[in-house]
């Protein structure tokens, strides 16, 4: 899987959660913790399921790329909470922003850190 490929499945995985958090929070008034792990969840339900199809990546990098994925969310998921419980004066998007970049980055080590010979079939 190229690079672009990837890191275009991770920042699309990552606007889902913050679109579907938003609709959540500001449209329905469900608590913040609540509407971020059924963001969180969806989210990843999402992500599981695209990335199984077998258009998007070929057969051995499928099982990394999903488990990079998958952990990211919930790398994100943490570090939202995190904040917010530490923090409860801080406002629920900036938390979202900062879990966001955090997980990005977490993916790009991932991808970095992963065997190239199963990313790059």
């Amino acid at each position: 899987m190229t690079f672009v490929r990837f890191i275009s499945v991770q920042i699309t995985c990552m606007a889902l959660d913050a679109f579907v958090t938003w609709m959540l929070l500001s449209q329905f008034g469900v608590p913040v913790l609540l509407g971020k792990t059924l963001s969180s969840l969806s989210v990843a339900a999402f992500a599981f399921l695209y990335l199984r199809r077998p258009s998007i990546i070929a057969s051995p990098s499928r099982f990394i790329v999903t488990s990079i994925t998958l952990i990211v969310l919930l790398v994100s998921y943490g570090i939202f909470t995190v904040l917010l419980l530490r923090n409860p004066m801080l406002q629920w998007p900036l938390a979202l922003i900062a879990a966001s970049v955090a997980a990005l980055l977490l993916s790009l080590i991932g991808y970095w850190r992963a065997p190239r010979l199963s990313l790059e079939r």
